[in-house]
């Protein structure tokens, strides 16, 4: 298995144009002109370009397949239902079908070792602004997302409390670059090249993602503890594991990280504690198909829940996906969501360390379906497809 992985790496330069736009669509994610978001507007022209050539893929999107069919099936029964229906709503819902449609249609084109490499380079470039980030901030000044050529402005995400300028490199907050972090480091742990993936690490630890850092711990550790390995691959795991900690513990640019970690961090505790609350407000029928409104943010301006949840000073709830599922979707709609997940684990188990990163992420990151879920199904589909391919 770590043999196939590590085919034709020599060639870091051999990509592919559609591989190249898919490592950089987290990033490409963030921008927008006016209400046309290229979170799905991307993805669009991408799907236009290939309708004209579909492929059959040798994995098998059956649960996704479940899932859309429940999306669209829920969301048009939701559109008769709502007392009022929302531009936004009509927007999410066209939004949703492509981001589920476009990861079926644009798997099978791809070229694995083009992809890795793909997003091997944009991880070198994106590494390389963290580090202008860092020495900006140790300088003293403040720094914005890195913004790419003939691009729009990037959106400013509020946030319920800012410690310090955080760096952030070309994306628009800490999470999504750990978030995206987090793939070349698993393709790296697996091919056993531990001094690259000890400069990912310490990268991830440098953005002050406190969900990052703890799932990068994570995946090294589980990958210390459960892969067959040399005596000596091990001990230089531990090495780049204590190096890590010492990292995290001494360096000065990650004393945002442990002031993080050392104070409550509230707008994380409310993903989670918000949820929580929310379900148990909720009666029992829409806890199981979904609560009859949009979104959240609309149930609780509507007075729909009465329990004290936690708000941020402008008055947007903050939720995490798991819980935004749940009460959005219902206990139908959460169960066909973690069925995609289960359905992965089920066809190729070497993919375990980062999808159960990507379950941990659930708990944290307040998006059930966009660029980062689009981004990461891809990468898990595209990695089981090469992998049944060289079995």
């Amino acid at each position: 298995m770590h043999g196939s992985l590590t085919r034709n790496k020599k060639d870091v330069f051999n990509v592919g144009l559609l591989e190249m736009a898919i490592a950089l669509y987290p990033i490409i994610a963030g921008y927008g002109y006016g209400s046309f978001r290229l979170a799905f507007g991307f993805l669009l022209i991408i799907d236009i370009c290939l309708i004209g050539r579909i492929r059959q893929s040798n994995v098998s999107f059956r649960p996704l397949y479940q899932y859309l069919a429940f999306v669209v099936l829920h969301n048009t029964v939701w559109l008769f239902l709502l007392q009022s229906v929302p531009s936004h709503f009509v927007n999410s819902c066209i939004a949703d079908v492509i981001y589920l449609v476009s990861i079926a249609l644009i798997v099978p084109h791809l070229d694995f070792v083009k992809l890795k490499n793909s997003i091997y380079i944009v991880a070198a470039i994106c590494m390389a602004g963290m580090i202008y980030h860092v020495l900006m901030i140790q300088t003293g000044q403040s720094v914005q997302p890195i913004k790419l050529p003939f691009m729009p402005e990037m959106e400013t995400q509020s946030r319920l409390y800012a410690y310090i300028d955080r760096p952030t490199s070309f994306f628009w907050e800490p999470q999504s670059y750990a978030s995206y972090m987090l793939v070349p480091l698993f393709f790296l742990l697996r091919e056993k090249r531990m001094l690259f993936a000890f400069l990912v690490a310490a990268s991830i630890l440098v953005s002050t993602s406190t969900t990052g850092i703890f799932m990068t711990i994570f995946m090294i550790g589980f990958f210390l503890l459960t892969q067959k390995q040399k005596i000596w691959y091990r001990g230089l795991g531990v090495v780049a594991v204590i190096g890590l900690v010492y990292f995290l513990l001494h360096s000065s640019f990650t004393s945002s990280g442990l002031e993080k970690l050392e104070n409550t961090n509230l707008e994380e505790t409310n993903r989670i504690i918000n949820g929580v609350l929310i379900a148990q407000d909720i009666n029992f029928f829409d806890l199981v198909f979904g609560v009859p409104y949009a979104n959240l943010q609309d149930a609780y301006e509507a007075g729909y829940i009465t329990r004290n949840v936690i708000v941020m000073a402008d008055g947007i709830v903050f939720v995490s996906a798991f819980w935004v599922c749940l009460c959005c979707q219902g206990l139908i709609g959460l169960f066909f969501f973690l069925n995609v997940y289960w359905g992965i684990f089920r066809t190729d188990k070497s993919i375990l360390p980062y999808l159960l990163c990507i379950i941990i992420s659930l708990f944290s990151n307040p998006d059930i379906l966009g660029a980062s879920y689009v981004f990461q199904l891809i990468i898990m589909y595209a990695f089981i497809s090469y992998n049944q391919q060289y079995n």
